[in-house]
């Protein structure tokens, strides 16, 4: 079987570009929408906690055991590599552009929705690469990105 062509070090930059975009996409709504001020700087705060959480993965060096099979692996590679070629990787990296495009809290809401839905589908593939404890650090943040998924979307209700 061919070797992955994402290597774990790759996957967590990865990762930390995305939640650095994601913490920009909420610092500039928190400065569009004081109504909501609050709500956008906790989220921008936690998406912050979940670089430096990344950060300190990539930084430990080496990866601990993969414990996910080589067919996991490859699945989590080539769907990863489909989020790529789709453009979804990309516009989880354009946050503070994202932010600038909106201009009601409608779909500033929209926006943070799908960003927050594409970055668990992007997780989730991370993690089915990824061994027993780093996958269970990637679940921590998966949970945290559902409840701001839950938090945007009753902006609007």
């Amino acid at each position: 079987m061919p070797k992955p062509r994402y290597t774990i070090p790759v996957l967590f930059e990865m990762a930390i570009a995305i939640e650095e975009s994601a913490q920009d996409f909420y610092t500039a709504l928190a400065g569009k929408f004081p109504k909501h001020e609050t709500l956008f700087r906790q989220l921008a705060r936690d998406e912050e906690s979940h670089a430096k959480r990344y950060s300190q993965l990539l930084s430990r060096g080496k990866a601990e055991e993969i414990s996910s099979t080589e067919e996991e692996r490859m699945l989590a590679d080539h769907s990863i590599k489909v989020l790529e070629d789709s453009g979804v990787v990309r516009n989880l990296r354009r946050g503070a552009e994202r932010a600038r495009e909106v201009s009601e809290l409608k779909s500033a809401v929209e926006a943070a929705v799908q960003l927050e839905k594409d970055t668990v589908l992007f997780y989730y593939n991370l993690a089915m690469g990824l061994g027993k404890e780093d996958r269970q650090e990637v679940y921590k943040i998966i949970r945290v990105e559902h409840s701001h998924l839950y938090k945007v979307q009753n902006l609007t209700l």
